[in-house]
């Protein structure tokens, strides 16, 4: 016989074996079809044949999630943000993960144009994805506000998103028109101080990395020297109205600030905005710029909490050797707002 109907019995998962309530749940699902068929995930729809409800304490009348494998947990239909069973939902809330470059995303980028590795500081759009499957359903819009080569952008096509990216440096946006030629018209070469000049629509979630302020140009001189060899770029861009070559650290926090609150304004209502982004150094002083950032947005928005993105992968240096201490920053601060 087929279940049409589970509960939680201790840490388990496990079928109701009573007829009635069977019978109960099945005609429960039935009408769910018909009435909440636009909340039901696609993955459930295409295989509701083999979909069961769900209530933790056997309760049909207060059933209101589904699932198809107990062990990959129940999807509550209420759910206003994403399309995650309950523990899907479960592992993205540990608040720090570890993620290094993986070898597919760098033959996608090599795939799309050989002038990928150009850009002195991409991301991977594996990572991206989690982030894009957590805050918003499939069909909603995503922004980036500082693109660069697109892995937003391309993490939105996998998940079935829209995506819309700013890009000031032609070179990098053109890469995001080959990487994810559907969003064509909505990525746009420009600054993302320009926000508000664009037709961009109101958006449901928004993630980027900005320029972690001028310390691409002053990086170490081998990475200079080793790019330039190559005839890779080290920094963004030359331009002056380029956020990453403002040299005054209050002023740079200024003028980025006022690109996310001018997202704000595009979001919906509730609409959650990541920024990843690190602290800094500069001629042995600390400049704590996630923290300050987090600070400054915290004015409009409202600060929710961090994941810690930790790259393992770096080699060590030996900074402040052998008199004095000086860390290897190996993490990132992604700093989670939501529209107030």
């Amino acid at each position: 016989m087929k279940h049409y109907f589970y509960y939680k019995e201790g840490k388990s998962v496990v079928p109701v074996k009573d007829k009635k309530k069977n019978e109960q749940a099945k005609r429960k699902l039935a009408n769910l079809l018909k009435d909440k068929k636009d909340s039901v995930p696609e993955r459930f729809l295409k295989n509701w044949s083999e979909v069961a409800l769900y209530n933790p304490g056997g309760d049909v009348k207060a059933a209101k999630a589904v699932l198809i494998d107990p062990e990959e947990g129940a999807y509550d239909l209420s759910n206003p943000i994403n399309e995650l069973t309950g523990k899907e939902w479960v592992k993205f809330t540990c608040s720090w993960f570890v993620f290094n470059a993986l070898h597919k995303d760098l033959k996608e980028e090599r795939a799309a144009s050989p002038n990928s590795k150009d850009h002195p500081a991409t991301f991977s759009p594996t990572m991206i994805e989690k982030f894009v499957e957590f805050f918003t359903k499939k069909g909603e819009t995503v922004l980036d506000p500082f693109s660069g080569i697109g892995s937003t952008l391309v993490a939105c096509n996998r998940t079935g998103r829209v995506g819309y990216g700013i890009e000031l440096n032609k070179k990098y946006c053109d890469i995001s028109v080959k990487r994810t030629p559907k969003f064509k018209k909505n990525i746009f070469n420009d600054s993302a101080e320009n926000i508000k000049n664009f037709k961009i629509p109101e958006i449901a979630f928004s993630i980027s990395s900005p320029p972690y302020w001028d310390v691409l140009n002053r990086s170490t001189k081998d990475f200079k020297n080793k790019r330039t060899k190559n005839s890779l770029d080290y920094n963004y861009s030359t331009r002056t109205e380029d956020l990453g070559n403002i040299g005054d650290y209050e002023i740079f926090l200024e003028r980025l600030a006022k690109v996310y609150f001018d997202v704000y304004d595009l979001l919906k209502k509730k609409g959650y905005l990541v920024v990843i982004v690190k602290n800094v150094k500069k001629e042995g002083k600390f400049y704590p710029l996630a923290w300050d950032l987090a600070r400054i947005l915290s004015k409009k928005y409202e600060l929710k909490d961090e994941k810690v993105w930790i790259q393992d992968k770096i080699g060590l240096a030996p900074y402040g050797y052998p008199s004095a201490w000086a860390s290897n920053i190996l993490h990132h601060y992604c700093l989670i707002f939501q529209k107030k």
